[in-house]
């Protein structure tokens, strides 16, 4: 059988979760922040899952909290993170 047909073992997925502000899509004239992503890479497909918008009073640490309990992740699956979520509150 050819390598490219042959079963895989099923192996744990990977995500990685990363918040990017949107060059040039602030508004100085109308008072509008930069808006901001946080998107959901699988590192072992390298597929983005997901982006959300995050609100413009806030930061991505709710949006993560959000965006993790929508994928309904399998147990055992590694989130890497920034240590902008290192917070303890």
């Amino acid at each position: 059988m050819p390598p490219c047909c042959r079963r895989r073992a099923p192996r744990r997925g990977s995500v990685a979760l990363d918040g990017k502000t949107l060059r040039g899509s602030f508004d100085k004239f109308n008072d509008r922040a930069a808006a901001q992503v946080l998107s959901a890479f699988a590192t072992d497909t390298a597929l983005v899952l997901a982006h959300v918008d995050i609100a413009e009073r806030s930061n991505e640490i709710p949006a993560a909290q959000t965006l993790l309990a929508e994928l309904g992740l399998a147990p055992g699956a590694i989130v890497t993170l920034d240590t902008l979520h290192c917070q303890k509150n």
